[in-house]
């Protein structure tokens, strides 16, 4: 059996997780538990704003709890006035009679009789469990609609968590949402394994220089490829050496200071996922739908976002993965997969924290709209969960997944989790 905490005591009184019996007290008084309280994650008593009956007397105020009674001594409460008004002193083992207790006519209720044997089998199979999803073995046994209530949580949760890097790179240039939509964008075409060196080309080249040259693909082109450093070497190629002249020209305009080439990853890509590529097709974008950098929450739906990121290159791109003007028959098209990556990542997100920013709650249901649009991820994290529950459709389930992985279960932060909670009832 796991040790026994105040976190586990705490958990069970907050849930109601204990058997139908009577409330009595360690001086034989019954009592009725009319509000829990609220679980205080700071310091002072455990729950605040409780209501407990005792006899004909409500009694409104806060609860402590502790393995035994005299941890009230030993954790030095008697010499702090944040625990004056306490109500109820909840224990697992009533171990000594204290003073201020009687004093203040503060009841004492002892829980070792109330925890039933199953929820601290229950927990003993959570707490011991060496699988990566520590309930694993029985979350075939939770009900689908609750399962999917508490991921409709963890989404949110997913989406606040994103939303609070966001608010910093937002921060940082001034309450720009055009830059933070084009970073965040631009970082995210570059997919993982090219993501920080596309997050570095935002940086170095503002949106407000694209947008200057929207309607001129030869220079966006000349512009992302430039600032990569992609066009330092010598090249034959016509077009290639067009591009560098353009460059030239608008890096001394601009002050433009190229980045190292060398940053960049092609090792192990398949060649629609060279930097080039994707460089090449964000100039595209730019060009085709400028507005989606200038008022990107106008695209409302998931069509619409889905139509802007089908990008179609034609001209040099069309049949090149390199600037060696060697040919490819390979397709270099932003497949599925991809755009709703983009929107997963990107789209969501940053409506989500528009919508936090803006008070537009009707943002915020577009946010969730794209996520139940877009299919459910396949990754080492979410086939753990797909395994035992079938129910999952859509990448709000898979972002939802993940997070429950990554916050909750992989550091088996199990007393923390809904799931756990339907277990332990």
């Amino acid at each position: 059996m796991p040790k026994f905490n105040e976190e586990l005591l705490q958990f069970l009184w907050q849930h109601k997780i204990l058997k139908p019996l009577p409330f009595i007290t360690t001086s034989g008084k019954e009592i009725t538990v009319i509000k829990n309280g609220e679980l205080n994650k700071d310091s002072g008593p455990d729950f605040f704003n409780a209501q407990i009956r005792v006899g004909e007397i409500v009694l409104v105020g806060n609860i402590e709890i502790h393995i035994k009674t005299s941890d009230w001594l030993k954790h030095k409460h008697q010499q702090d006035k944040n625990y004056d008004n306490i109500i109820l002193h909840v224990v697992y083992e009533h171990d000594v009679d204290l003073a201020q207790n009687k004093m203040n006519n503060v009841e004492v209720l002892e829980l070792k009789n109330l925890i039933s044997e199953s929820t601290l089998s229950s927990y003993n199979q959570l707490y011991t469990s060496k699988t990566k999803i520590p309930c694993h073995n029985q979350l075939g046994t939770i009900d689908d609609f609750k399962f999917i209530t508490w991921l409709e949580r963890m989404t949110i949760e997913r989406l606040e968590r994103k939303v609070n890097a966001i608010e910093e790179y937002f921060n940082s240039v001034n309450s720009d949402y055009t830059q933070t939509f084009y970073f965040l964008l631009l970082r995210n075409f570059g997919f993982n394994v090219n993501s920080l060196p596309f997050e570095m080309i935002a940086k170095n080249l503002p949106i407000t220089i694209l947008l200057q040259h929207a309607d001129n693909l030869l220079q966006l082109e000349a512009l992302l490829l430039g600032v990569s450093g992609l066009l330092e070497n010598q090249f034959e190629d016509k077009y290639i050496r067009q591009l560098q002249n353009e460059f030239d020209y608008l890096k001394n305009k601009y002050k433009i200071i190229p980045l190292s080439k060398e940053i960049f990853k092609f090792s192990k890509l398949r060649p629609a996922n060279f930097p080039t590529i994707r460089l090449a097709q964000f100039a595209r974008l730019i060009h085709t739908n400028s507005n989606l950098f200038i008022a990107p929450c106008d695209f409302s739906n998931y069509n619409e976002v889905f139509k802007a990121l089908t990008i179609n290159l034609d001209g040099y791109w069309k049949n090149h993965y390199s600037m060696d003007g060697k040919l490819t028959t390979k397709d270099l098209t932003l497949g599925l997969t991809s755009i709703e990556n983009l929107i997963i990542n990107t789209f969501a997100p940053f409506y989500f924290f528009y919508s936090r920013k803006t008070g537009k709650d009707e943002i915020g249901d577009i946010a969730i709209e794209l996520l139940n649009n877009c299919a459910f991820e396949q990754n080492a994290k979410t086939k753990l969960f797909v395994e035992k529950k079938m129910v999952l459709k859509s990448s709000a389930d898979s972002q939802a997944t993940i997070n429950l992985y990554d916050n909750y279960c992989s550091k088996k932060l199990c007393l923390k989790c809904g799931v756990a909670t339907f277990l332990l009832k």
